[in-house]
């Protein structure tokens, strides 16, 4: 499943992360105020994507590129001909 989905296993991995801290901040474990609660919670859940598409950019195919399997006897395809 890692390879075929990285992303889900990835997403996992980083909201798992974000739950965590944000359960911190709300049971009052890291003591902020509400104005920093807010931004500081708007800066993990930003800094969480921003992981999540730097961290799996190389594992998926692009749609536009997709990096098909030629079989053995195929042929070559219309366009290249």
């Amino acid at each position: 499943m890692t390879k075929r989905e990285p992303l889900i296993i990835r997403a996992a991995i980083v909201a798992a992360i974000t739950g965590i801290i944000h359960a911190l901040v709300v049971m009052g474990v890291l003591t902020i105020d509400a104005a920093q609660e807010t931004a500081f919670i708007g800066a993990i859940d930003l800094a969480a994507t921003a992981v999540i598409v730097l961290w799996s950019r190389g594992a998926v195919t692009p749609v536009a590129d997709p990096r098909l399997p030629n079989p053995p006897g195929a042929g070559r395809d219309r366009a290249d001909a």
